[in-house]
């Protein structure tokens, strides 16, 4: 049985089309199924840098956390505790800070408010995170930090896919503090 060219030809044709057809349907569940990570790459930069804008500018509007010489006013996070905080870092018994929030020193404050602010946001979107700030003081040694790191589930290590909101920095006559808040998968 010997078949004619005309459908040697045919079944040529079939075979092309049916390897264009499987290669376009591969190459359509490459697109399908990869994983944009830029779009993540941007969704958690993005989220870290408001997330940190939007704390440093929170009004403590707790009516114990009054600046002991002013009287009575609200102080900002980032412009009036933190700052505080970076002024008076000796936080044992006899530390001083203008700043008293809930009886508590202004650094032992700004960190458990940063942190329940955080909780709250990030944390209720099961986001891990990590919130480092430094002070850079004076004399221009290496950074130190002012207080604990606030980590969530461990934090973002530098082996995990992370982003920053880069660092905020806020210069004091202590030194420049410099925050940054990591976010990760």
């Amino acid at each position: 049985m010997t078949i004619s060219k005309k459908a040697q030809m045919e079944m040529v044709g079939l075979v092309v089309i049916v390897i264009l057809i499987t290669l376009g349907m591969l190459f359509m569940a490459q697109f399908a199924f990869k994983d944009r990570p830029e779009k993540k790459i941007f969704t958690r930069k993005g989220l870290a840098y408001s997330t940190v804008s939007a704390i440093m500018k929170t009004t403590v509007t707790d009516s114990s956390c009054v600046q002991e010489f002013v009287g009575d006013t609200a102080p900002q996070v980032g412009k009036d505790i933190l700052e505080d905080c970076a002024a008076n870092k000796d936080t044992g018994p006899f530390g001083y800070s203008q700043y008293r929030c809930q009886g508590q020193h202004s650094c032992v404050f700004v960190r458990e408010h940063i942190s329940e602010l955080l909780n709250s946001t990030l944390g209720s979107w099961n986001k891990r995170y990590q919130w480092d700030t430094h002070i850079i003081d004076i004399h221009g040694v290496e950074p130190e930090p002012l207080f604990e790191p606030i980590l969530s589930k461990g934090g973002c290590p530098k082996t995990r896919d992370r982003d920053s909101s880069e660092l905020f920095f806020l210069q004091t006559e202590a030194g420049l503090v410099q925050s940054v808040l990591y976010v990760c998968d």
